[in-house]
């Protein structure tokens, strides 16, 4: 798998929702790939960052599912 392959799977990969042959490429492509791997982690941080808030500022943000959907890798 390379990057153009990989970039529009990390939210999915993230989620959990990937089946175990585009998830074992992906994870793969990430071991290998450091641009790749920093976006994989900036994506973790965004998830983390808008989550706490909505938990400790009691801010009614959207579901993070309903957030990936508007959001696309191009």
């Amino acid at each position: 798998m390379d990057c153009e392959e990989s970039l529009p799977l990390l939210s999915d990969y993230h989620a959990g929702e990937l089946d175990e042959a585009a998830r074992d490429g992906v994870r793969d492509h990430l071991g290998c790939c450091p641009p790749c791997d920093g976006i994989y982690h900036d994506v973790e941080t965004i998830v983390v960052s808008a989550s706490s808030l909505r938990e400790e500022e009691g801010i009614s943000f959207p579901d993070e599912n309903v957030i990936w959907q508007r959001m696309q890798f191009n």
